[in-house]
């Protein structure tokens, strides 16, 4: 098997398990990289790879030999060859960071007067969903009546997050105004689908505009959604079903969420980040 099939087969692996396309480029970057020095990942490989980057933090560093490591088992499971495997360094845990209650009316606030832009950033902050999810969002998966959102997530798992009745509001608003020459529910200016960096744009536009010191990136307003949630007192549980995690296997297995939960969680948010105030100062009397 040589060097352009193995990297092929693994990334074939890699999108079956449901890893997202910038997941399985940056891993595909370091495994390209150390296959022009270097045949497998083992142990002194690896090694003499992470020598030559003298000036890569730890916690990039335990990157690089997470994903060596990775596609190492994978070639041993491939070739059948036994051969020892680096240790990923140990790192600190960083907390996430997030926006803080004031924070999030002030960003909310900064980008009213344009409702396709408050619609994106408070659909991140109020659903928590993944930028990528956010772009792939077509005008049908949203129901204004029932106030659901249908997300397809990695794997293309789907699931089902529900809309205050606030973002409902903001989004009717935008449905009314937009193009309907796509299918698609968020358009750029050029009537195409938004880009994951479009929306990345857009929130460092409204945090700057916003005057918000912290670097606010749409992951971060995920994170914020998170942690809002977990304030008001949400199940931990009950957030990973909203945000489509697939990491707590063991405790999801003992756990079903009704809607009725679900429906708490993001009618709390609203109620916390005082959307519906912001709304009727801007916009005038509730429609």
């Amino acid at each position: 098997m040589n060097k352009k099939t193995k990297v092929e087969k693994y990334m074939m692996s890699m999108s079956m398990k449901g890893f997202s396309p910038m997941t399985i480029r940056n891993y595909m970057y370091i495994i390209n990289d150390f296959l022009e020095k270097y045949k497998i990942p083992d142990e002194k490989s690896a090694e003499d790879y992470l020598m030559n980057k003298k000036s890569i933090t730890k916690n990039s560093r335990a990157t690089q030999v997470r994903i060596l490591r990775s596609f190492g088992k994978f070639l041993q499971r491939e070739l059948k060859i036994n051969f020892l495997l680096p240790e990923a360094p140990k790192t600190g845990k960083t907390l996430p960071i997030f926006l803080t209650k004031k924070e999030v009316n002030e960003i909310l606030l900064s980008a009213s007067g344009n409702t396709r832009d408050l619609a994106i950033i408070a659909f991140l902050i109020h659903t928590g969903v993944r930028v990528s999810e956010l772009v792939n969002i077509k005008t049908e998966d949203i129901n204004l009546i029932e106030k659901v959102v249908r997300i397809k997530g990695k794997g293309d798992k789907e699931r089902f997050v529900p809309l205050t009745n606030e973002l409902a509001m903001i989004v009717a608003k935008y449905v009314s105004e937009k193009e309907k020459d796509s299918d698609y529910l968020f358009l750029s200016k050029y009537k195409k689908k938004l880009t994951p960096l479009s929306i990345q744009l857009i929130v460092k536009k409204y945090a700057s505009k916003a005057m918000l010191k912290k670097h606010v990136t749409p992951h971060k307003l995920r994170h914020t959604f998170a942690t809002l949630a977990l304030e008001t007192g949400v199940s931990p549980i009950t957030i990973s079903e909203l945000l489509g995690h697939s990491s707590l296997n063991t405790t999801m297995k003992y756990t079903h969420v009704t809607n009725k939960l679900t429906e708490e969680a993001v009618r709390k948010i609203a109620e916390l980040t005082n959307l519906n105030k912001m709304l009727l100062e801007v916009w005038g009397k509730k429609e």
